[in-house]
């Protein structure tokens, strides 16, 4: 990974400092026995330590550096909307009816989507969303000029020398009505 790339691990290092400063606030607080003669200690929750367990395995992949991190990463965020895996211990969310967002990983993965543009690009080729190419919207053209050119065919040479003079259509329509009157 050189220099120019170190800015896309922002994201990453946000979410490693959330689950550490859990730990170690968790390691740090002493135990203590309660009036009941019960010693009382302080455990990691349990949904932190499953996001420490799958930061662990992006940092290996980042090590051995593997591409594959950034979309690892994306899917750990993307998990951390559910109540079993979570960064840090407390939760600032905000809900519509049943739908709840938890505002940290939100940030956290747009963060990672602005600044590791390959994997939003990924995911909407996955789930069908591709950008129109340039073919594509030449096809899209032809199909709409050879509509025009169907409902046009019944036109006079002067209604259609109109429709080219004003150009006030669409210019699929206007390229429909050339096309006629150059084959009269």
């Amino acid at each position: 990974m050189t220099k120019k790339e170190l800015p896309k691990l922002i994201p990453f290092g946000i979410a490693s400092i959330l689950v550490l400063t859990h730990a170690f606030q968790t390691l740090l607080t002493p135990g203590y026995v309660n009036e009941e003669g019960n010693e009382v200690t302080y455990v990691m929750a349990d949904s932190v330590l499953y996001a420490g367990f799958g930061l662990a395995i992006v940092l290996t992949l980042i090590l051995v550096n593997k591409p594959a991190w950034k979309y690892a990463f994306a899917i750990l965020t993307v998990s951390t909307f559910t109540p079993w895996i979570s960064f840090y211990n407390r939760t600032f969310s905000f809900g519509i009816g049943f739908i709840s967002f938890e505002l940290t990983a939100l940030t956290l993965l747009i963060l990672h989507l602005i600044l590791n543009p390959e994997v939003f690009a990924t995911f909407r080729t996955s789930f069908g969303i591709e950008p129109e190419t340039e073919e594509s919207k030449e096809r899209k053209y032809e199909l709409s000029v050879k509509g025009f050119e169907r409902r046009f065919d019944n036109k006079s040479t002067e209604e259609l020398t109109n429709i080219v003079e004003q150009n006030s259509l669409v210019p699929e329509a206007v390229e429909a009505a050339k096309r006629i009157l150059e084959r009269r």
